[in-house]
């Protein structure tokens, strides 16, 4: 059961970082600059897409042993 929660925590941290990744990048593409909060939102959003990734990883390698 801990392992199911751990993949579910996973993915979810991976689709909420890339939704603060995504506007962060549109905004960047479309205007050229990014304001300072949207540096930090980029910053936090891939902080929390390499996190999820890794818990979704771990949980599903451990499945597999």
């Amino acid at each position: 059961m801990k392992r199911i929660l751990t993949i579910i925590a996973g993915i979810l941290g991976v689709l909420v970082g890339l939704g603060f990744v995504f506007p962060a990048v549109a905004q960047w593409r479309n205007t050229g600059a990014m304001t300072g909060l949207s540096v930090a939102l980029l910053l936090l959003g891939i902080a929390l897409t390499v996190g999820g990734g890794g818990a979704a990883f771990h949980g599903i390698r451990e499945k597999l042993r």
